[in-house]
């Protein structure tokens, strides 16, 4: 791949640097209101909404905000004028570019996270970092139709699907409510000593050996042959399980996004009855909040997990 320095496509500009303390807040519907971007890797890195001030230009549109310090390289594209915080700096594109390619970039500046932390800025360096030439990024992204409604139609048909389901977590007190033995069939993974586990998907028989985690993407302890494991012990894709073990981890529960094989800390549940993806994500949020229960000295095993109480969706 072709790389270049940040540079050689962007002018690198340091921002209006206004302290946010010293401008007025307004609401977002304010008619002065303009954008606060500050070193924050939430909310399109914008801050607050503050009024304009006539005599301070803004930050302008259509910009990628890069943080130098704080949450440091933070990059996020700003479609309207906005003011800025210390250590903030802007990229204007030195040739046309549209808004799915400085997305990309984004996408690429932000990958150079890794590089700095807290005490080691970006402030001298921005400007020659290197991100893919312009020539590298792949059609699929240059001919992508942000405006196309596909992706909102998709949307709406999501929210109307869980939207029902959602509902339950504000309105338990108006369902009945049984164990989770009464709504799954419980099933216990396979212990670590009964199998041989891979660092690596090296061929098509591995399948991920799930372990206790906090987060899903971290739950892969590694890969086992599925010819080698009990049949039993296997469970497809859109499989519910919960976290038994661990101080950080206990009784988190997620839906399987593939095939896998639990190991002994990992309990798998599978509907008395056929539920939808989306209640069977329902019940993975209801079960990781009864979390505040159990502790590395009480754990979710046996009948502490068979007993706790699910409403009935």
């Amino acid at each position: 791949m072709k790389l270049v320095r940040v540079k050689d496509l962007f002018d690198v500009i340091y921002g209006v640097n206004l302290d946010l303390n010293k401008l007025e807040e307004v609401s977002v519907n304010s008619p002065k209101a303009i954008p606060y971007v500050g070193r924050s890797e939430k909310q399109n890195g914008v801050t607050a909404f503050v009024e304009r001030i006539d005599e301070i230009s803004p930050n302008p549109p259509m910009t990628i905000s890069v943080a130098g310090g704080g949450s440091v390289m933070s990059s996020f594209l700003q479609e309207f004028p906005y003011y800025s915080g210390r250590d903030l700096f802007y990229l204007k594109p030195k040739v046309a570019m549209s808004k799915q390619v400085l997305l990309y970039y984004c996408t690429a500046l932000t990958m150079n996270k890794f590089k700095f932390s807290y005490g080691r800025q970006v402030n001298r360096t921005l400007a020659d970092l290197l991100i893919p030439d312009i020539t590298e990024i792949p059609q699929e992204i240059v001919n992508y139709s942000i405006d196309d409604t596909t992706g909102i139609r998709q949307f709406e048909s999501l929210n109307n699907k869980v939207s029902s389901i959602g509902d339950v977590l504000g309105h338990q007190d108006e369902y009945d409510f049984k164990t989770i033995q009464d709504i799954f069939h419980m099933h216990n993974g396979l212990a670590s000593s009964n199998v041989l586990v891979q660092p690596e998907k090296a061929n098509e028989f591995l399948i991920p050996y799930i372990r206790p985690s906090k987060w899903q993407s971290t739950s892969y302890a590694g890969y086992v042959d599925i010819r080698t494991v009990p049949q039993n012990k296997v469970f497809p894709a859109g499989t519910l399980y919960v976290s038994t073990d661990g101080a950080g981890s206990h009784t988190y529960s997620y839906v399987s996004i593939e095939t896998f094989v639990p190991n002994s800390n990992v309990t798998v549940l599978i509907p008395k009855q056929d539920f939808s993806l989306e209640k069977k994500l329902a019940y993975a949020t209801l079960i990781t909040a009864n979390r505040f229960k159990f502790s590395y000295g009480r754990k979710p095993k046996g009948n502490k997990l068979k007993s706790i109480l699910l409403p009935v969706l």
